[in-house]
């Protein structure tokens, strides 16, 4: 099975813990448009919705859950080794 791509996981993270499409595009300086065609793109990758869609607000469906969980923390971890490595020049 191939990898997900990951522009949309990054995309996918940030609507779940944000819990909305318009400011998870806000903090990724991305049009809403784009947010929805990764996530829906992502969605067609796993075969099964993740966010159940109320108007603006998307929930995150309970199977998608552990998913969100570890893209949040492995982004953190890349985040914090970024800064690391920004440190030792």
């Amino acid at each position: 099975m191939s990898q997900p791509p990951l522009g949309a996981l990054r995309v996918f993270e940030a609507v779940a813990r944000l819990g909305s499409f318009s400011r998870a595009a806000d903090e990724l300086c991305v049009t809403q448009s784009a947010v929805s065609h990764q996530v829906r793109g992502l969605e067609a990758w796993f075969g099964a919705p993740l966010f159940e869609r109320h108007g603006n607000r998307a929930t995150l469906l309970p199977h998608a859950g552990g998913l969100a969980q570890a893209l949040t923390r492995a982004l953190g971890d890349i985040d914090a080794a970024r800064r690391q490595a920004g440190r030792r020049h």
